[in-house]
């Protein structure tokens, strides 16, 4: 992984990197994603660390990579479906390129709304309020705003309409070839720094410790469908664009950001410690819950299973939110602790008030869980000078200028499972 440091982001042709700031020639890159047909129009703006800014409708973001020697980026979306996780990629460091939208026709907005401050409380409890953003304000075409169209009547209450699945996948395809376009400009330049993630032999002595990473909303190798059944799968994969976000429809405090699972926190913290105090073997990805208990109770075994198979004496495991998905964190939980694979939990907290749990389910197994912070709380976010990305939010009744007061939930990437955000929950 070779670092290239963004200190600054200018408008002007042609789109070059120099000396630390990338320069983009704004009028071609709106060419590039102008083409698919799907966008009426696009806004390309820079929200920089400490301006009076506020991002509203945030889709998602994702960092610049490119892989000089191939074979492929952001496999399915911007190159071939090959296997990732090999090779040499580039990165431009300290950037994000945020996508933001409004929505189509039959998407649901219950869980949608997402916002990046800038500036005060707001950017200091998120990463993106420390990254350059480049901001791609997306519009549809008519097709994605008619509502009368058969195929715009929502299926699914969280994934949405055909309508607008198809439109938030071009969104994604849309920003990974921006990040891909960006990334580019690294070609034949010297890195700031690389660094090598490789699963080396270690002291057969040191623990084997597996990840463990409960998905959901996330495209793997451009498959949108729920994964099946769990997998093995090498954690440089991970890290190289295999995850890709897809559902927007999520708490933006712990939605699986695309960056983030590029730059996945938990991964470069196992990877820091192989060979020192533990053996990383691998990361097993499972999905979201089945609402029939039964079906809870294969996929716990299934994924134990896995586990026995690799050996594994210790886990570390990171859940995606939600109901059901949180009864098989803690089912897999209490067997892995059971048969003395000792498990340690990543995980947001989803309730208010002194008096209740925090979680929505729980097992006496479960001794050891990192809160990645309570998405409930209030954060007060003062008026911003300038808004990106819409008019109005989709269930605030304030403007999107206005002072706010506002649960973390609708700060984008604030509490994540994947180790990424800056809030914990203590107790004294």
């Amino acid at each position: 992984m070779a670092s290239y440091g963004v200190r600054d982001v200018r408008f002007g042709s042609p789109t070059r990197y120099d000396d630390g700031v990338l320069w983009v020639d704004r009028d071609e890159l709106r060419r590039l994603l102008l083409r698919s047909g799907d966008f009426a129009d696009v806004a390309i703006e820079v929200a920089r660390p400490g301006e009076a800014v506020r991002l509203i409708h945030v889709v998602d973001a994702a960092e610049p990579r490119y892989k000089p020697d191939g074979p492929t980026d952001f496999p399915g979306f911007v190159g071939p479906q090959r296997t990732v996780g090999e090779g040499r990629t580039n990165r431009l460091a300290g950037l994000a390129v945020v996508s933001v939208g409004d929505a189509v026709a039959g998407e649901p907005t219950y869980w949608r709304e997402a916002l990046i401050d800038m500036s005060g409380p707001g950017a200091d409890a998120t990463v993106f309020g420390g990254t350059l953003n480049l901001v791609l304000a997306f519009a549809p075409t008519a097709k994605f705003l008619d509502a009368s169209q058969p195929e715009a009547s929502i299926g699914h209450t969280q994934i949405g309409s055909l309508v607008s699945q198809r439109y938030n996948r071009s969104i994604r395809q849309a920003q990974l070839e921006a990040a891909v376009y960006l990334a580019r400009t690294t070609a034949g330049r010297r890195p700031d720094s690389t660094r090598t993630y490789e699963l080396t032999p270690v002291d057969p002595a040191l623990p084997r410790v597996v990840y463990l990473f409960q998905v959901n909303g996330v495209s793997i190798y451009a498959d949108d469908t729920m994964l099946p059944v769990p997998t093995v799968m090498h954690p440089n994969e991970i890290l190289d664009g295999a995850l890709i976000n897809f559902q927007a429809n999520i708490h933006a405090a712990y939605r699986y950001i695309t960056y983030f699972n590029q730059n996945h926190a938990v991964i470069d913290e196992l990877y820091a410690r192989h060979g020192v105090d533990l053996n990383f073997v691998a990361a097993i990805l499972y999905p979201r819950g089945a609402m029939q208990v039964e079906k809870k109770d294969m996929l716990a075994e299934y994924v134990v299973k896995l586990m026995r198979m690799l050996g594994a004496q210790g886990a570390c495991s990171s859940y995606t939110g939600g109901g059901h998905s949180a009864v098989d964190f803690m089912m897999i939980c209490e067997r892995c602790e059971r048969l003395g694979i000792k498990t340690v939990q990543l995980m947001p907290e989803s309730y208010g008030t002194p008096d209740e749990p925090g979680f929505v389910y729980y097992v006496p197994e479960a001794v050891a869980i990192a809160s990645m912070g309570r998405a409930t709380q209030e954060i007060g976010l003062p008026a911003p000078a300038r808004v990106i990305g819409g008019d109005a939010f989709f269930d605030l009744p304030d403007a999107p200028g206005a002072d706010l007061s506002v649960p973390y939930r609708y700060v984008f990437g604030s509490c994540p499972s994947t180790g990424n955000g800056y809030l914990v929950a203590r107790e004294y």
